[in-house]
């Protein structure tokens, strides 16, 4: 999807945060496969609104700036200090449990569905997120206390190599990563390559290939 027509999509429903909020339209970005988006700023928060094709439905991010910008995206939450980026979801469920668990139904890529989710969520942020379009981050502490338990038990990284690779390279890759990321678990594991296919088997394949048939 093209980025300016996102924003046309986009801006019926989301315009408040231009007209009662003081944000201009920051950024519109279609580079990225896996989504589609356009970004609202003012003098304090930032709101993402993403068209993503990765979770078949509307994404939107709540951000809070560092020093006038928007900070770099976090890989790991744990080597992380401070968190300034949180999902809608995130404070939909501190703030309106029950709405929440009606909004993460909503998916799909069809114009009803995107019509939905943009009303639906930008409504919501409207309602229950006023404080930190205004900048009252107070309730940020609380959203990164749930995302800092939930990643303590699911971040990590997985290291596999040939069974028959050299121990000293893997050695040196977990090395390497540890020093870069102390905090972050990390596991090996390794797995048997295919067998080298012989002459004879090649040019099997090859003559199957050449009458039609399929290897």
């Amino acid at each position: 999807m093209d980025a300016k027509h996102w924003g046309r999509r986009v801006d019926p429903h989301f315009g408040y945060l231009r007209t009662e909020f003081g944000c201009e339209i920051v950024d519109w970005s279609d580079e990225n496969w896996w989504e589609t988006s356009v970004t609202y700023q003012n003098s304090t928060t930032a709101i993402k609104i993403a068209c993503s094709e990765e979770f078949d439905r509307l994404e939107t991010d709540i951000i809070r700036l560092v020093e006038g910008a928007r900070p770099p995206t976090v890989v790991f939450v744990s080597e992380t200090p401070k968190l300034h980026k949180f999902g809608l979801g995130n404070l939909l469920m501190i703030r309106a449990p029950e709405l929440w668990s009606e909004l993460k139904e909503q998916k799909g890529q069809s114009d009803t569905a995107i019509a939905t989710q943009l009303q639906s969520q930008a409504k919501a942020l409207r309602e229950f997120g006023s404080d930190i379009l205004r900048g009252d981050f107070s309730s940020f502490d609380e959203m990164e206390a749930r995302v800092r338990a939930i990643a303590r038990d699911i971040e990590g990284v997985t290291l596999w190599s040939p069974d028959r690779g050299h121990s000293s390279v893997v050695a040196d890759a977990v090395a390497k990563f540890r020093a870069a990321y102390p905090t972050v678990p990390i596991a090996t594991r390794t797995y048997q390559p295919p067998a080298r296919r012989t002459l004879w088997e090649r040019v099997r394949s090859m003559l199957r290939l050449i009458a039609g048939e399929v290897d």
